[in-house]
């Protein structure tokens, strides 16, 4: 069936591609189209320098030697100045490895509001690329200090911000007022625009923070920041024939991106914060996104945004939204004179452009994501959901959801026993929820937000003390259980004869995997 669907597509001068959108949907169009986008897009943007035409005469191998070349010729003149050891140096230096390649450029398509195609980047691995260890490295020292720096105005995830949100609204008293509006703001393509200069001087700004414990691994405030600039100068990728370095931006895949991303917003949206927390209002960002409570004018606050907004380079846009019913995080969340009422957002314009009841596109084991998304998504009801009526009906959205993707109804009545049955003790519990109970659930569902954040700092501890291994499993080797119990049985049998202390015992994390990934056809 593939083969055949191959050859029509060629036929045709067709292609079939999964959308940006990381929903379970592909875009189906003309293949000429689709590339004359791709190269006006890279032909017209103004982040990324042309370096060389690859041909006979310039190989991409000799191009990647060139590289290279100037890679470690700086790390020395780093190693020179005395800003790194030779351990340091000789962990970096990449001459003498094997299997780095230039990652490759691709595009996947979109939609605008007038149904007009749209192309985004994406950047292959950066797996083997020059700066893989070296971004690695510094975001794995760099990490923890930030999340420590920013946690009081950050959101983990969804359920963190909305736990904050309902602590904040109902069990502080008169914080939410019948006249508090909602605001919430998005800067986009920030990872594609933001100036390396900007990244770095924000990242100055973050280490010389007293804030933050500056020992990294006997590397100095300015070693750290002469690295970091030789991560961003060394982005380099391919795109048909040619090779290209990246001015401006950073990859998503990078490890690094992330990380400089967010440290760039929060010295951005310092300004905001000191109005916000002069007037005693809720606040927090996800990522790109932020949403806090207003009780003065809205005149004041549009110029406070106009002057934001002016702190960006000129490709940023930011966007806001002021009401007393917002969306945020696919939640959404309304003030009724001085209550606060929320449940899950489903984009109504989306589901008219796409179909409704779509799985989220996944890369790996679709069966087993799919299991572990309906457990999340009954998390995300209760979390989100203020009223037992709200998380009734979104619990019955889940259901059509699976039901409509092919999963049987016994999938969905066992994957619902299981989940229940983590909170409540008897089978009458469970058919006999209520608004009292339900109360109770939510307040549960809330603590795993706590639960989550102790693994997170226990996995970090492990990984810090070089504790944490981490191995993968494909499916193809056949039940995980079985997998499980016979690794096992080796691993007991190789280190019986090591008697340690439980403190001393290493951690082994299996990453499932699976062999094909359909991004195109």
């Amino acid at each position: 069936i593939i083969q055949s669907i191959r050859y029509h597509l060629n036929k045709d001068r067709l292609i079939l591609r999964r959308t940006v959108d990381d929903k379970n949907t592909y875009y189906l169009g003309q293949l000429d189209e689709f590339q004359q986008k791709s190269n006006d897009y890279i032909e017209n943007s103004s982040s990324y320098k042309f370096i060389a035409i690859i041909d006979e005469n310039n190989t991409e191998e000799q191009q990647l030697k060139k590289v290279i070349q100037s890679f470690d010729i700086e790390l020395d003149k780093l190693y020179q100045r005395k800003l790194i050891n030779n351990d340091y140096k000789m962990k970096f230096s990449i001459s003498k490895k094997r299997n780095v390649k230039l990652p490759y450029m691709y595009f996947l398509p979109g939609k605008d509001q007038d149904d007009n195609l749209l192309v985004e980047p994406r950047i292959s691995s950066c797996k083997y690329s020059l700066i893989y260890a070296l971004a690695s490295y510094l975001d794995e020292i760099l990490r923890p200090l930030f999340e420590n720096y920013s946690r009081s105005t950050t959101f983990l995830n969804g359920g963190d911000f909305m736990q904050k949100l309902d602590y904040y609204c109902t069990q502080q008293q008169f914080l939410l007022k019948p006249q508090t509006i909602f605001v919430t703001f998005k800067i986009h393509n920030l990872h594609m625009n933001v100036s390396h200069s900007s990244l770095l001087r924000a990242f100055g700004t973050f280490l010389a923070s007293p804030l933050v414990d500056n020992r990294f691994h006997k590397l100095s405030n300015e070693a750290i920041e002469e690295l970091m600039t030789l991560v961003l100068k060394n982005i380099y990728f391919t795109f048909k024939k040619k090779v290209y370095q990246v001015t401006k931006g950073c990859p998503l895949n990078l490890p690094i991106t992330d990380l400089l991303c967010n440290i760039y917003l929060h010295d951005w949206q310092l300004s905001l914060l000191r109005q916000i927390r002069l007037k005693d209002s809720f606040y927090g960002r996800y990522h790109n996104m932020g949403f806090f409570t207003w009780n003065a004018s809205t005149e004041y606050l549009e110029a406070l945004f106009d002057e934001l907004q002016q702190n960006f380079d000129s490709d940023i846009k930011l966007t806001t939204y002021t009401d007393n019913r917002v969306e945020f995080l696919n939640a959404i969340i309304e003030n009724k004179r001085g209550f606060l009422e929320t449940r899950v957002s489903h984009n109504q314009q989306q589901q008219q452009q796409q179909q409704p009841f779509l799985l989220p596109y996944v890369k790996n084991y679709p069966r087993l994501r799919h299991r572990q998304w309906f457990r999340y998504s009954l998390i995300r009801a209760g979390q989100y959901c203020s009223s037992y009526e709200d998380f009734e009906e979104e619990r019955r959205y889940i259901e059509m959801t699976f039901l409509t993707n092919g999963y049987s109804l016994d999938f969905v009545e066992y994957n619902l026993r299981r989940f229940y049955s983590r909170f409540f003790r008897s089978e009458y519990q469970i058919k006999d929820l209520n608004r009292h109970s339900y109360r109770i659930l939510r307040r549960a569902l809330f603590r795993l937000v706590d639960e989550e954040k102790r693994e997170l700092e226990e996995e970090r501890r492990l990984q810090k003390s070089n504790k944490l291994i981490r191995l993968h499993y494909l499916f193809d080797w056949g039940s995980r259980c079985q997998f499980n119990k016979k690794f096992y049985e080796l691993w007991s049998s190789k280190h019986s004869y090591v008697k340690l202390e439980h403190e001393c015992l290493p951690w082994i994390n299996f990453q499932d995997v699976y062999r094909e990934i359909l991004n195109e056809m």
